[in-house]
């Protein structure tokens, strides 16, 4: 009787300690412990299976945390895209990020980042391809940061209509960025929350232990909690396979269009514009075009060959009296040769290869004007493509900051007066006139048209 009371006195101990240390956690290492274990969820477009993704949140046994995310999909015949991310925290607060990794596969290129904390910050190794270089992030990141909308809906029980500004990692662009979130509703499940975005809001359902359930972005993927046995069953997904849109009429000397106006049939179910009044040299936004400066993980502006190619192309402008983006933009057409379905993927790569799709023209122009001191951007969208059946293809091009205001200008076709057959699009727009042209008959009317004097 005097043993079995002193295991039972122990275990209250025990349970009361363990609910003591439990009770002076830190809230972020609470939240992180609840959001614990994995998830697998099938991703849908149009209610096709288009890919899935993995979630993983642990704890090792030195006490780290550990958060593991991959995202597969494929929207094209025989082109997949693989992005991992997986990030480490310290064991004992402030839980400061002490690793970091992302990758970017796909079927044309490889980029990759790993982030290191050493005693002068974090030193980040960035991949594109076969080329690396290393470069010091001035970030302040930990566990707190990365779970602090968590913790506020944990803390606060907001109201539906609350909203919370969170920072995140950006591995695309090398940078803390900012992210608003609203509370829309509070239910039986948990928390339906959405993003601020303007053109892609996403919708998430969490539950109570702060894992996303379902997910909306912008009505177009359908992102389900589901086994892993569903959620990556490849046999079933389906890819998009057209990426041209008919077009009623030839457009003869189309880089000398300088209005067009096009009407869309077919598209009803799609919420997409009807009318399309385009006109030469289309600026999508205004600003002073601080956001697009400097390296990213896709734009290598610091890369030794760049800087040479900069510095090469700006010589002959000057020794010419060109333009220096108009050199630009013939320095990135001669550079390349158009390899239309051999996209290169990454900047040096096609520089390496001297060839690539529009993408890679937009990509080397965007670092080469960056490297010249030109903040620059890529739109994407569609434009004429001229052959036996005259079409709109999907198609990118750039924007770059000039004298005080925006200027278009397209390296695929070295046009530094982009002509009115250039459509930009948001990411939503275009992802429906995906699904429109996957499912619908449509097609564009050309309703008018006008040239430049001497077109």
């Amino acid at each position: 009787m005097p043993r079995i009371a002193v295991i039972l006195i122990g275990s209250v101990v025990f349970l009361a300690a363990s609910t003591i240390v439990e009770l002076r956690q830190p809230l972020a290492s609470h939240i992180a412990k609840k959001m614990a274990g994995e998830n697998w969820y099938r991703i849908a477009l149009n209610n096709n299976h288009v890919g899935y993704m993995y979630n993983n949140a642990y704890r090792d046994l030195k006490g780290r945390w550990h958060f593991l995310s991959t995202t597969h999909f494929s929207l094209e015949r025989n082109s997949t895209n693989t992005i991992s991310k997986w990030l480490t925290f310290a064991a004992k607060p402030p839980f400061t990020l002490t690793r970091a990794s992302y990758t970017n596969r796909s079927s044309s290129g490889h980029n990759a980042t790993t982030i290191v904390a050493t005693s002068q910050g974090l030193e980040a190794s960035i991949r594109r391809n076969q080329q690396a270089n290393s470069v010091t992030l001035p970030w302040q990141f930990d566990l707190d940061t990365f779970v602090a909308f968590e913790q506020w809906l944990s803390r606060e029980a907001p109201v539906a209509g609350a909203q919370h500004l969170t920072e995140s990692l950006d591995f695309e662009r090398l940078r803390i960025t900012r992210r608003n979130y609203r509370v829309v509703e509070q239910n039986d499940e948990g928390y339906l929350v959405e993003t601020s975005a303007p053109f892609a809001a996403t919708r998430t359902q969490l539950n109570t232990y702060f894992q996303p359930q379902h997910l909306s972005m912008a009505g177009l993927f359908d992102v389900q909690a589901t086994s892993e046995a569903d959620a990556i069953a490849l046999s079933e997904m389906r890819s998009k396979t057209n990426y041209l849109l008919a077009l009623d009429q030839h457009l003869p000397d189309h880089t000398n269009l300088k209005s067009l106006s096009l009407t869309l049939h077919g598209a009803g179910n799609y919420n997409l514009p009807k009318k399309f009044n385009l006109t030469a040299n289309p600026v999508t936004s205004n600003g002073n075009g601080q956001a697009h400066r400097g390296e990213t993980l896709q734009f290598p502006v610091s890369h030794p060959d760049i800087q040479a190619l900069v510095a090469q192309s700006l010589a002959r402008a000057k020794n010419s009296g060109q333009d220096p983006v108009g050199a630009l933009v013939t320095t990135t057409y001669e550079s390349l040769t158009y390899s239309e379905d051999e996209p290169a993927g990454a900047v040096l790569t096609a520089l390496q290869k001297q060839r690539g799709e529009c993408t890679d023209y937009a990509d080397l122009f965007n670092t080469l004007a960056r490297a010249a001191g030109f903040p620059a951007r890529n739109i994407y969208g569609l434009a004429y493509k001229d052959g036996a059946d005259p079409a709109l293809m999907f198609h990118a091009w750039n924007e770059v900051y000039v004298d005080g205001q925006w200027r278009s200008v397209d390296p695929t076709w070295n046009q530094t007066r982009v002509d009115a057959s250039h459509i930009p699009l948001s990411d939503v727009q275009a992802a429906r006139l995906m699904q429109a042209n996957n499912t619908s008959d449509i097609y564009f009317e050309v309703t008018a048209k006008t040239y430049f004097s001497g077109g």
